[in-house]
């Protein structure tokens, strides 16, 4: 989850499309845009917050632990089918070795891919995708970051200050685009399109009725 000193309880406006447990906490700004967006987006169908507890193994210390991700939204698709997906949202610096800023992001990714890794294989056994959101994903404005052309190697750790919060700002419809998402105008277009199709096949009926 993206680092930032917004933390606090959320209350959906769709409590029907909530399927997690409560209380629903956001723990960064861009966690509760993330909300926002589930909740008020028409194609999220069912979506639940730190949906499951997946164990794994800590590659920094050995240890056997646990990975809770952000969040398990059900959509649908492009293709006007269901799609489920499970979701961690995470800062580009800590999912990308080419952004990252320091040893210690370094030391993050290497932990989030056992994570990751686990996720990827837990939600495979369900027939369903992990994918992780960065801003790159969430934020237009970030799609074209470019990383360093040398990367950071790690070489123990590193103090480093926490990144200033991010500014809250609304998830754009690039998600919904990097998510595969239907649009509204997309769903209108079909249902629009059914009706026309339904139409000139009652009007050729009606012909073909006429000449016999």
């Amino acid at each position: 989850m993206a680092r930032s000193t917004n933390k606090g309880p959320f209350n959906p406006q769709y409590p029907q499309k909530y399927t997690g447990t409560y209380p629903i906490i956001y723990r960064s700004s861009w966690e509760l845009e993330f909300m926002r967006y589930c909740d008020m987006h028409p194609g999220v169908m069912e979506w639940a917050s730190e949906p499951q507890k997946i164990p794994y193994k800590n590659p920094l210390n050995g240890k056997q632990t646990v990975y809770i991700p952000d969040f398990l939204v059900t959509y649908m698709s492009t293709g006007g089918k269901t799609s489920t997906k499970l979701i961690e949202i995470k800062p580009l610096h800590e999912a990308s070795a080419s952004h990252a800023r320091s040893s210690m992001d370094v030391a993050l990714r290497t932990k989030n891919e056992a994570k990751w890794g686990a996720a990827t294989q837990w939600a495979a056994r369900r027939g369903i995708d992990f994918l992780v959101l960065t801003e790159s994903e969430l934020y237009s404005n970030h799609a074209n970051r470019k990383g360093r052309a040398h990367p950071i190697k790690a070489v123990g750790k590193e103090q480093t200050k926490a990144p200033n919060p991010s500014r809250q700002t609304k998830v754009k419809k690039q998600t919904a685009a990097n998510l595969g998402m239907a649009s509204r105008k997309t769903r209108a277009q079909a249902k629009s399109n059914l009706g026309r199709v339904s139409r000139v096949g009652k009007i050729q009926k009606a012909k073909r009725s006429a000449k016999r």
